[in-house]
């Protein structure tokens, strides 16, 4: 491809970026009994700022994938991570919950360029049969981002406010944005519309498209309101309940060390029925702990049944991240895009519903629903995958 930088070059800039998008993703989730006290609010109502974050992020990956087929795939991340810098600056200015929304909202929409275009450029420079390896090498940095962002989230509310939180952020993206400027590539100009038809016109990208929506829903809509869940039931501060979630990250980070194997091993079909089953068995493991067991079974599983989730949720991801990588590789950063709308939609649609649904039938209720319906998609996608064409 004319005028791209090869993919070993621009992968630790692609990280950076992506470490600063998925902390500030997830800053949000261990802060919002923080945030409920500040503005006298109950914890499910100002889970807005996670839904209108995810909302924004994932409705913006319509314009941001043509865009980068058609402008630059690194040239447009660099300049996401910039502007974030002001979303974030005005997440840790708010001084009403409106405004904050407001604030996450642009935050998002913003960051919506980040990861999806790491991932489509990726697609563009590295053949397919080394490039699931590749990808769980770039999803090193939106591991430590997701576990940086629990834990700074409870870490700041419980100690110098989570205003705090927001304007660390801004200075993460800040140097990551203009660090990034320096390593751009540009690729033919096309239309800015051309290609979700393509993307859309198989029955297995629609099954893609669909399991990426199904698992933004229940994965991160239980996910999100853990921290809560935990800090409720047992008494732990913020900072702890983020620390426990954020083993989330550190078993996808085990994932991605381990990758190779899992990958030569099991496959693509092995990878989303054990990734989904692990799932379910982390989600049941931390609510027998904490429902059932109580005592110091209550603050030691639920990390553990976390990093177990991790292993599992990034045995699932990164095959469906690959995946996604193909369904169109004449206007990848589009298909790549649409594979993003769907998580981050589902995932603003899974936490609504969880905001809703907890208070009423409990979180652990929640917690369990969303990882047997993980594991029954598993099977049902496992079986697609074997029916796939060639």
């Amino acid at each position: 491809m004319p005028g791209a930088v090869p993919a070993s070059g621009a992968l630790p800039y692609l990280a950076a970026a992506a470490f600063a998008s998925m902390a500030s993703i997830r800053l949000a989730d261990s802060m919002l009994p923080a945030l409920a006290a500040d503005f006298g609010r109950e914890p499910a109502q100002v889970a807005s700022v996670i839904t209108l974050f995810t909302l924004a992020y994932g409705v913006m990956q319509l314009v941001w994938g043509p865009l980068g087929d058609r402008i630059g795939k690194l040239r447009l991340i660099a300049w996401a991570a910039v502007a974030a810098t002001a979303g974030s600056m005005l997440c840790a200015l708010a001084p009403s919950l409106a405004l904050l929304n407001v604030a996450r909202l642009l935050t998002g929409a913003c960051c919506a360029a980040i990861i999806p275009l790491s991932i489509a450029f990726v697609g563009d420079t590295v053949a397919y049969e080394v490039r699931q390896l590749t990808l769980a090498r770039l999803a090193t940095g939106t591991l430590t981002g997701l576990i940086a962002g629990q834990v700074l989230g409870g870490l700041a509310a419980d100690t110098v406010g989570w205003r705090a939180a927001f304007g660390l952020m801004a200075v993460v993206f800040l140097v990551t944005g203009t660090a990034a400027l320096r390593m751009q590539a540009r690729i033919a100009p096309g239309s800015l519309l051309r290609g979700y038809g393509a993307v859309l016109r198989t029955g297995w990208s629609r099954t893609v498209v669909t399991a990426a929506a199904l698992e933004g829903a229940l994965m991160f809509g239980a996910l999100a309101f853990v921290p809560t869940w935990l800090h409720e039931r047992t008494g732990q501060s913020l900072a702890s309940a983020g620390v426990a979630v954020a083993a989330v990250g550190v078993g996808g980070l085990l994932y991605a060390a381990t990758a190779r194997r899992w990958i030569a091993g099991l496959g693509e079909r092995g990878l989303v029925t054990l990734g989904t089953l692990l799932i379910a068995a982390g989600f049941g493991a931390m609510v027998l702990a904490v429902e059932v067991l109580g005592g110091a079974a209550a603050s030691v599983l639920p990390p553990l049944g976390c990093l177990v989730a991790g292993v599992g949720f990034y045995m699932l991801h990164n095959t469906l991240q690959t995946a996604a990588t193909q369904l169109a590789p004449q206007a990848r950063a589009t298909a790549v895009g649409l594979f993003a709308v769907a998580i981050f939609v589902g995932q603003s649609i899974g936490v609504a519903a969880v905001a809703r649904l907890g208070p009423l039938v409990g979180y652990a209720t929640v917690i369990v629903a969303a990882g047997v319906l993980l594991a029954v998609m598993g099977a049902a996608l496992g079986a697609a995958i074997a029916r796939r064409p060639r």
